[in-house]
């Protein structure tokens, strides 16, 4: 049984492991650049933390037990009222006059879902 198994795994799962996480990483890059679509703003300038902030951990792991993660880290930096994580989250509801497209990161972890069920429904 363990031979069967390594063959699966090797074969079916963690292929499909790494298939998400790269499409999911690379649909969450785009998503998270979508937010700057509406142009630059007039009251402040940018500084693009918020589309250097996708992250990523690489699958780890083995015998159908795979991790990663993807994320947003947050900006280290302090705007004088907010700090960068708090940035982060007015980014995604057009809160503090932040100019951009909201619910990137929303739309970000649908599509990360979506390549997992896309790669597992083969």
């Amino acid at each position: 049984m363990g031979k069967l198994f390594d063959a699966i795994d090797k074969q079916i799962i963690k292929p499909r492991v790494k298939a998400s996480y790269e499409e999911g990483f690379t649909m969450a890059k785009e998503d998270i650049e979508g937010f700057y679509i509406q142009g630059d703003p007039k009251v402040y300038q940018r500084t693009g933390a918020y589309g250097d902030s996708p992250n990523s951990n690489p699958p780890s792991g083995g015998n159908g037990n795979y991790n990663y993660n993807i994320r947003l880290d947050d900006p280290e930096y302090h705007t004088g009222t907010y700090d960068g994580h708090t940035v982060l989250e007015q980014a995604q509801f057009k809160g503090s006059g932040i100019l951009g497209r909201a619910g990137t990161w929303q739309k970000a972890e649908e599509d990360i879902k979506n390549e997992i069920i896309k790669n597992f429904s083969k």
